[in-house]
């Protein structure tokens, strides 16, 4: 058996599986990484494995699996590159999560859940969500059943809403016994609806190559190697890291269970943050958009490699009135970066930004809009009262 080993890795061909290819065999130098002489040549190997032809079997085995009226499933079209398990442990340096058996595209039922959890906190949760939800103003009651989990420092302060608890359960809290006496659910409770893992749908894609490879370059790597020790400048070299993805155009199939009332609805949610934020990693550039396929832009007709977002421009116009969030900064920066509900980031130029922290929503007024989002202030238009 080692001998037959010993062939395979001195070969120079990687395995039928891709992530046995990505994760372990890899040909990695005396530091553990992939040398940047043999990086390109070996990654274009590994996009050229085709899906097994069997697999075409195992998910139609698996597809019929939902045949119970509770069931609900939905395929959607990737409309950008697709990056889960970038953290994961990789010879070079960014992971690739693919099905542990067959080496498909994979989308974890837990990371579809924890996207969906933070958008419906964010986009449909009240606008101050320190107060209670009796405290709340008469117009924000029915948001506050949206709301999740309040924390203090690292213990849980208050359980979510009445929705949000249906949709994803809920844990004890320190607030329970007050919320009881308000009329409120409190306590640990689970969810009624669960979140299946999303699965590549065959023949989606040309030759059945769902991989691509994408190149972040890093322009200050002493900075980072350093811990800040050596600071940014003008003549360090760039250094591209060149990796894996999902290309665009490859579709996946998702799936719900629970009570059809509560999956229409997650459903109707979902759909909702992966088109306008995304799953995975690098979605503030543009990663992880997944839509319907009659949503696709002429940019995402075939298997290019190229990424592309489909949506229009902005969708809010200069002296609109609108809700923002406050999101990370996008080139990591620490700048104060603020994101509308059109998916558009927007930043304050010429006066201070509000103070509240990422997550939580602020009012403002467009002062001016660009196709790659907005600037924004907290000075009403002439004529319009703050």
């Amino acid at each position: 058996m080692r001998h037959v080993l010993e062939e395979l890795l001195t070969s120079g061909d990687p395995p039928d599986h891709i992530g046995l290819a990505y994760e372990t065999w890899a040909p990695v130098g005396s530091n553990g990484k992939v040398l940047d002489e043999e990086r390109a040549k070996w990654l274009g190997k590994l996009t050229d494995i085709s899906i097994a032809a069997d697999y075409s079997r195992f998910f139609e085995r698996w597809k019929a699996t939902f045949q119970d009226p509770q069931d609900r499933i939905f395929e959607l079209t990737l409309a950008s590159r697709l990056l889960v398990g970038c953290g994961n442990a990789s010879a070079t340096d960014i992971g690739l999560m693919v099905h542990h058996t067959w080496g498909v595209p994979v989308i974890p039922g837990s990371a579809l859940k924890g996207l969906l959890a933070h958008y419906v906190d964010t986009v449909y949760g009240p606008k101050d969500p320190a107060l209670p939800p009796w405290t709340q103003p008469e117009d924000e009651r029915l948001r506050a059943d949206y709301q999740g989990n309040v924390w203090r420092e690292r213990r849980i302060q208050r359980g979510p809403g009445a929705i949000y608890r249906i949709l994803f359960g809920a844990p004890d809290a320190e607030e329970d016994a007050v919320m009881r006496e308000k009329g409120l659910d409190a306590g640990a409770s689970a969810g009624l609806v669960m979140f299946h893992d999303a699965l590549y749908v065959p023949g989606s894609i040309p030759d059945e190559k769902p991989y691509a490879t994408d190149v972040l370059t890093v322009h200050q790597k002493a900075y980072y190697d350093t811990s800040g020790e050596h600071w940014p400048n003008d003549y360090d070299n760039p250094n591209p890291v060149a990796f894996l993805t999902v290309r665009p155009g490859v579709k996946m199939l998702l799936g719900l269970s629970g009570p059809p009332d509560w999956t229409e609805l997650a459903e109707r949610l979902l759909r909702d943050a992966l088109a306008k934020w995304g799953v995975g990693g690098k979605t503030n550039v543009g990663y992880g958009r997944l839509v319907a396929p009659n949503q696709l832009g002429p940019a995402v007709c075939s298997s290019s490699a190229a990424p592309s977002v489909a949506r229009s421009g902005p969708r809010h116009q200069r002296g609109e009135r609108v809700s923002v969030a406050r999101v990370e900064d996008p080139s990591g920066k620490g700048k104060v970066k603020f994101r509308a509900d059109d998916g558009f980031h927007g930043h304050f130029a010429g006066e201070e930004p509000p103070v509240v922290g990422v997550g939580q929503n602020v009012e403002v007024w467009i002062a001016n809009v660009s196709p790659q989002g907005y600037t924004l202030t907290l000075r009403p238009p002439k004529g319009k009262k703050r």
